[in-house]
């Protein structure tokens, strides 16, 4: 409908739209009139939780009518306990066409319009008003981003509810099924002049024909509708679906509707605007209390309902106990007739009197005895247990005990506190319960709303399950790093919610369990300790977990982290110590090389040695000659043994080495051993080096030694007497 629409056909829309709102308010009267109560008597009235006789009776005889709230406390209880446990909006894909991809596109917008419209404070003053005062309502709309073309979807809270009228017929817990809803504003004349130049003042709810002055309020209505349009579809022969035309042939045929949301602005006899809004739901959600319904009527029920008459109660009780209270610092007095009335003011008044003067004799001028005050009237114990009483009924028609407020009870264990707890969490958990039912239908009124506003080629921020902001590209553009663009149009989606705790909650759990894990077992600090960084919230905690995670084993990390550490510039520091490393393994495996050579050469002189000894030892055939190898032998197994130290102690070092050359560059810039003057690799390949250089000294003076014996026996041999047997014949040498 076009605002250039002929008189009488908007003349017709807005009496069809007041009378629809008529009907609504008719059926939502009841509702909205207790709705109203629940929350005047959490006011601030002096008369709120009196009966309103009862208070004007108590204070014009001067006695007190005194408030003491106890509900208060119980709502408070239970909004927050929902606060605590935020709602989280899943999208599932559904359709033919739909991908777990494209679903987590969906999830992440859905996320983003959440942080970026302050969704919280609409959840929480939806539940809020409905714990209060029976219901409460959230409402979806969309708006231009800045100074482009471009619009966004945006969540909004309803701060008076009873300003909101569904659709009668709708009977959905979430209103999903509403066919109609209108929003009532209320706004200046001044203000109506400036936003719609040239209209008629009229307001919506009262006579049109009235005049209104600038500073008078009128009322304008935002008035939303489903229109449907009907078409019939048909499937033939092959499965196929389509349009069911006059001369197509179709197996079978059936009526469908399209949805399309009409947005009207209405004044008492005008469209003031029209518009289409996204979707297929009215944006108005509604969050109910508890709900009743008897004989096909709805009853809604706030926390407190049922609670008001033992508030009321409670309060008369404690008035009466002060009002005794007050009286027993002047108790009555009993004095004769005629004895006081001449000082009648000082008796009425005895704390403003220094002196109490009286008569002491009677009207027949008798003596008589002073005037007597008399005991104090007591407190009555009914009163006491009386107002005790109720506190308990306030707490039993709610359902919630004191473990619930963190009061003590005869419960010594922590699972028994948390159960008794949790009884009083049960008890009121319809009301989280409908909640999470209403953001349910918040997200599908986003979800079918998406695809029509974020309907061109642009970059959009999302935000990830770790409240991480990334960016994606969507119908055609690409995102940094992104292969394939979002196509929003295509497949649909259901909506999933999940209540738990948030993120922010989740990760300081997650803080406490790796900290307890690591306290337990030191060694996986090495391999978890970025992620004990990542979720604390320490001031560096974010940049000491960047840090750490260069220290980590790649093969912990998650692919993403690990492409990242790859596609960072080397620092040169570090890429010089890289090659140190480098250089030092390969050092080590040259070592290793040249120590077996020199060992093998060193078993063959010490062969060559024996067989010379031993042709020696049988060519002179002499004793002298034996015990000179001998002693050879010992000197050679001595040298053996220091030869050996040396090994052990070079493979000692060696495997130092070795050690050191697997740490990461950054693990051995960390290290606090090797942190010296020059690089801690030269350090030890030097010591290394040194070593093995002494051994192989030691080995070639051990054998010149060995070599220089031999050949002084062979060439310098002792002087030798020859023995002969009494024929002649050699016997011996000696």
């Amino acid at each position: 409908m076009a605002d250039d629409y002929e008189l009488e056909d908007t003349d017709s829309f807005v009496d069809k739209a007041k009378k629809s709102h008529k009907a609504d308010k008719e059926y939502w009267a009841k509702i909205y009139r207790a709705g109203i109560d629940d929350a005047k008597f959490l006011s601030d009235d002096p008369y709120a939780q009196w009966m309103k006789g009862d208070y004007v009776d108590r204070v014009s005889t001067g006695r007190p009518a005194i408030t003491i709230d106890q509900l208060s406390q119980f709502i408070h209880q239970v909004a927050n306990d929902i606060r605590m446990n935020t709602p989280t909006i899943n999208v599932i894909p559904s359709g033919y066409e739909s991908d777990p991809e494209t679903a987590e596109a969906y999830k992440g917008i859905i996320k983003n319009i959440e942080y970026s419209s302050n969704a919280d404070n609409a959840y929480d003053t939806g539940v809020f008003n409905a714990i209060k005062q029976s219901l409460g309502f959230i409402r979806v709309d969309h708006r231009y981003i800045d100074d482009t073309f471009n619009q966004e979807l945006f969540i909004d809270r309803v701060i008076n509810p009873f300003s909101c009228w569904l659709d009668k017929e709708s009977v959905a817990i979430d209103g999903s099924d509403a066919k109609h809803a209108t929003v009532i504003e209320k706004i200046s004349v001044k203000e109506f002049k400036r936003l719609y130049p040239g209209k008629e003042v009229s307001c919506f709810e009262d006579d049109s024909s009235k005049s209104h002055k600038d500073d008078d309020l009128i009322a304008i209505a935002e008035h939303f509708c489903v229109e449907e349009t009907e078409r019939t579809i048909g499937i033939d022969a092959q499965g196929n679906v389509s349009d069911a035309s006059p001369k197509g042939k179709f197996v079978k045929t059936r009526k469908v509707y399209d949805r399309k949301i009409m947005r009207y602005k209405l004044s008492g006899n005008a469209v003031l605007e029209e518009s289409v809004f996204p979707g297929q739901y009215i944006p108005i959600v509604p969050v109910y209390g508890e709900e009743n319904w008897i004989d096909g009527e709805r009853n809604l029920f706030s926390l407190i309902r049922k609670s008001k008459d033992a508030q009321m109660m409670f309060n008369y009780w404690k008035s009466l106990e002060t009002e005794i209270l007050m009286k027993a610092p002047i108790a009555p007095i009993m004095a004769a007739e005629g004895q006081v009335e001449d000082f009648k003011d000082d008796w009425l008044n005895p704390s403003k009197a220094m002196v109490l003067r009286y008569k002491a004799k009677d009207l027949d001028d008798n003596l008589i005895g002073a005037p007597q005050r008399l005991e104090p009237p007591t407190i009555p114990t009914g009163i006491v247990n009386a107002s005790r009483g109720v506190v308990d009924d306030i707490k039993a028609t709610m359902g919630i005990y004191g473990s619930s407020l963190g009061q003590r009870s005869n419960e010594t264990s922590a699972v028994a506190i948390n159960a008794r707890k949790e009884e009083g969490d049960v008890a009121t958990f319809h009301f989280a319960d409908n909640l999470t039912k209403s953001i349910t239908q918040v997200g599908r009124v986003l979800v079918s709303a998406i695809p029509e506003i974020y309907d061109t080629a642009r970059i959009l921020r999302i935000i990830g399950e770790e409240d991480q902001p990334k960016r994606i590209g969507v119908n055609g553009e690409l995102a940094e790093d992104q292969e394939e663009t979002i196509d929003l149009k295509k497949g649909k989606y259901d909506v999933k919610v999940v209540t738990g705790a948030p993120f922010t909650t989740l990760r300081q759990e997650s803080a406490q369990a790796l900290q307890s894990l690591m306290t337990a077992y030191p060694d996986m600090m090495p391999i978890m300790g970025d992620l004990y960084f990542k979720y604390s919230d320490f001031a560096g905690a974010q940049q000491m977990a960047s840090r750490f995670k260069k220290v980590v084993d790649p093969k912990f990390l998650d692919p993403e982290d690990r492409e990242e550490l790859e596609q960072e510039p080397i620092d040169p520091e570090k890429e010089q110590m890289v090659n140190l490393i480098q250089q030092g393994q390969q050092a080590i495996q040259q070592m290793q090389q040249e120590m077996g050579n020199l060992k093998s050469q060193l078993d063959n002189k010490q062969m060559e040695a024996q067989i010379k000894a031993k042709e020696l030892e049988i060519k002179a055939a002499d004793v002298e000659i034996k015990r000179e190898s001998l002693a050879l032998d010992a000197y050679k197994t001595k040298s053996d043994v220091e030869l050996k130290n040396k090994e052990i102690e070079a493979d000692l070092i060696k495997t130092r080495i070795e050690a050191k050359s697997q740490l990461t560059p950054d693990m051995v810039i960390m290290d606090g051993d090797l942190n010296g003057g020059e690089p801690p690799i030269a350090a030890i390949m030097n010591q290394f080096a040194q070593t093995i250089s002494n051994g192989l000294l030691t080995m070639a003076e051990m054998q010149a030694q060995g070599n220089q014996a031999v050949i002084q026996a062979i060439q310098n041999p002792p002087p030798r007497e020859v023995i002969r047997d009494e024929n002649g014949n050699i016997a011996g040498v000696r």
